[in-house]
């Protein structure tokens, strides 16, 4: 009952009927703490199935379909543009003072670092403001991907409080449940890919070879975005609902999936496919230029350093 209040006060009052004074037999159709209503399924499919998801706005006459489409659109140009304005603002400011503050506070150790990651997203209730803020600056050579890498994991985990405080809120089974499915899957890939120390590189080199592949190919962070998030999860879909038809059908699909990806695999690394994507000659350039950069990222961090401890020093022998 509260739960219908919730989706429509208004619709609540008009639209519900109680059974008491239509229903005779049995006397009580619903238990004591319930209520029972005649219309309570079309109540539902008219405010939850059938609501519609655009109630007002400019995009309202341009109907379901083409007004998400429109608002998609919009939200990616906007999203672009403000990441385009974060980037060029930082790289005024950090270009300054700011910028040894940050270095002296990313140079904290990991797990620390891990927690204030954590606690910004925990704050702005969004991993997208910590990551955004964070992927410009490794983008302006400010900070290492070593340095981000702890950051981001934080935010991960950061942003699983927002599902837990809903959950929490709600306290219903199935909310508390997807909530803590959230937070344990982030809190678990932690474990596997930053406590030890070689399993660290395996995210870290990834993140570099695609780095390596967009600065040469332009469309190669759509087809990232695209395979991973849009054609892996349909397929993945796509296998489960096989497995739902027939078991013996969808272990047959899952075994070839997985000899499809097996081949790839033999292909682009023992057959040098991967070179057609991008020279050996191009590949030596951009890793040239990568472990040049971060040579000298390190060696501005270890001078600010060294200022800070000597600046230190002369004030102590100043007393």
């Amino acid at each position: 009952d509260k739960n219908f209040k919730k989706i429509s006060s208004t619709g609540y009052k008009a639209k519900l009927t109680k059974c008491s004074g239509y229903i005779t037999a049995p006397t009580q159709p619903c238990l004591s703490e319930e209520m029972c209503y005649l219309d309570a399924d079309l109540y539902y499919k008219e405010y939850v199935t059938n609501r519609p998801i655009i109630k007002g706005g400019f995009v309202q006459d341009a109907g379901e379909v083409g007004g998400g489409i429109i608002s998609l659109v919009l939200s990616i140009v906007l999203l672009s543009g403000g990441l385009i304005g974060v980037t060029k603002f930082l790289s005024i400011v950090l270009m300054s003072k700011a910028k040894r503050a940050l270095v002296a506070a990313s140079s904290m150790n990991a797990y620390v670092a891990m927690l204030v990651g954590a606690g910004v997203t925990i704050v702005v209730q969004s991993s997208s403001v910590t990551t955004s803020a964070l992927t410009p600056l490794c983008g302006m050579g400010v900070l290492k991907l070593e340095q981000m890498f702890p950051l981001s994991l934080g935010a991960n985990i950061g942003t699983t409080c927002t599902a837990l405080i809903a959950g929490l809120a709600e306290l219903q089974h199935d909310a508390l449940q997807v909530a803590f499915c959230h937070f344990f899957f982030n809190v678990f890939g932690v474990l596997i890919w930053f406590p030890i120390p070689f399993m660290r590189q395996v995210p870290l080199n990834a993140s570099r070879t695609l780095g390596m592949y967009a600065a040469h190919l332009r469309l190669v962070p759509v087809i990232y975005i695209l395979i991973v998030f849009v054609a892996l999860p349909g397929v993945g879909l796509g296998v489960s609902q096989v497995f739902e038809w027939s078991i013996v059908a969808g272990i047959i699909v899952a075994v070839a999936m997985l000899m499809a990806f097996a081949a790839f695999l033999y292909w682009w690394v023992k057959m040098e496919g991967c070179y057609r994507a991008l020279s050996k000659e191009d590949r030596e350039v951009v890793m040239a230029a990568l472990v040049k950069s971060e040579l000298a990222l390190t060696g501005a961090q270890q001078d600010i350093v060294d200022e800070e401890s000597g600046s230190g020093k002369v004030q102590v022998d100043a007393i």
